[in-house]
């Protein structure tokens, strides 16, 4: 009977952390990295300087950070997602002299998703990122338009599931029509702090 040779897998790629041959490429290539993970609840968006020491994180901003500037809905969303991507690349434009790469890890990347909108916010931001702008998300969904049709959509057809699935929103006595302007207003603020949370 033939032996069967084991090939080990290191234990980041088991668990499903880290692509070693994406990763290789990034440390080459010098350029620090932007480091894109969503949860059930929140987004972590982060610039790594990668070294032969370890990384060096450069800036970091998480979701919840977007209480501070009144965003009072989903943290998870495109919206959100985006708004995200503003306060790191404004934070960090001054703080790294090259152009950023993007690096998912494992996890795909999909146009128009939370991570495309996330790219999206930092490239508006000003800070020079390796992206196609062909995957962003555009305008309308950038400031939740689907998400206002949807809801206006339930709202006529099934008031029930409406008060459901937007039942947060309604206990806080929030309008989720009025969310395309809330983005605005919130983008608004974070420019004219430059994506500082007080």
């Amino acid at each position: 009977m033939k032996k069967v040779r084991y090939i080990e897998i290191f234990r980041r790629r088991r668990e499903g952390k880290t692509d070693y041959h994406l990763r290789k490429k990034i440390v080459v290539s010098r350029l620090p990295f932007v480091s894109i993970r969503v949860s059930n609840k929140n987004i972590l968006l982060q610039v790594i300087k990668a070294s032969t020491k370890g990384d060096t994180v450069v800036e970091s901003v998480h979701s919840r950070q977007l209480q501070k500037f009144d965003w009072p809905f989903s943290r998870k969303s495109i919206p959100a997602s985006y708004l995200c991507g503003l306060i790191l690349g404004l934070r960090a434009k001054d703080k790294t002299n090259s152009r950023v790469i993007v690096y998912m890890g494992v996890e795909p990347y999909v146009s128009g998703s939370r991570a495309a909108a996330a790219i999206k916010g930092i490239v508006d931001s000003g800070l020079k990122i390796e992206a196609n702008a062909k995957t962003f998300p555009d305008d309308h969904k950038i400031k939740g338009g689907h998400i206002i049709e949807y809801a206006k959509n339930l709202k006529s057809s099934d008031s029930d599931l409406y008060n459901k699935r937007f039942s947060n929103y309604i206990r806080e006595g929030l309008d989720i029509e009025e969310l395309s302007n809330i983005v605005e207003k919130v983008k608004k603020t974070i420019i004219e702090k430059k994506g500082v949370v007080e």
